[in-house]
């Protein structure tokens, strides 16, 4: 059963030119999980919903991915601009109707092979500290709390995970 559910998986690159599908994935993303990002739906939408804040968004993200489940757009995730050692993985979001199918597995996967390509030391990503799904997932990947935290201002406390991929 496992391998079947693989199989149906794919992961694409989305360029610029493809801004409408990352819109669409994002916005259903801050709309389903208001507690998981930075970022909310009313910053996003409304009069900030413009072609080229979403043009800029995937310009300066290093990498932008989404999954396909049977065809259908069923997650997503991105990186920063990697610096010197290191890349930051944001907007990880899985659509409820495929999560426990291996789409965050999938995307997380596809991130540390991309940044172990490119011979980076380490990826990093900050995860609300409530949100126990989302840490499991990034744990089964190797990421291991770093013990800093930060307080968002919604009061929220986030947790700095690192995946070490080399020692520098």
């Amino acid at each position: 059963m496992e391998d079947r559910a693989i199989e149906k998986i794919s992961i694409s690159i989305v360029t610029e030119a493809e801004w409408q599908l990352w819109r669409s994935l994002r916005l259903q993303a801050l709309a389903d999980a208001p507690y998981a990002f930075g970022s909310t739906l009313e910053q996003w939408s409304g009069k900030y919903d413009q072609e080229s804040r979403w043009r800029d968004r995937l310009r300066n993200s290093a990498l932008s991915l989404i999954c396909l489940f049977d065809h259908q757009p069923a997650g997503m995730v991105a990186t920063t601009t990697p610096t010197d050692r290191e890349t930051e993985l944001v907007s990880l979001w899985v659509a409820p109707e495929f999560r426990g199918r291996g789409v965050g597995d999938r995307l997380i996967g596809e991130v540390l092979r991309w940044a172990s390509e490119r011979d980076l030391a380490q990826v990093r990503l900050y995860v609300r500290e409530m949100n126990r799904a989302a840490i499991a997932l990034y744990e089964r990947h190797g990421f291991v709390d770093t013990g800093e935290r930060c307080d968002e201002m919604d009061g929220m406390c986030e947790v700095s995970m690192l995946r070490v991929l080399r020692q520098p």
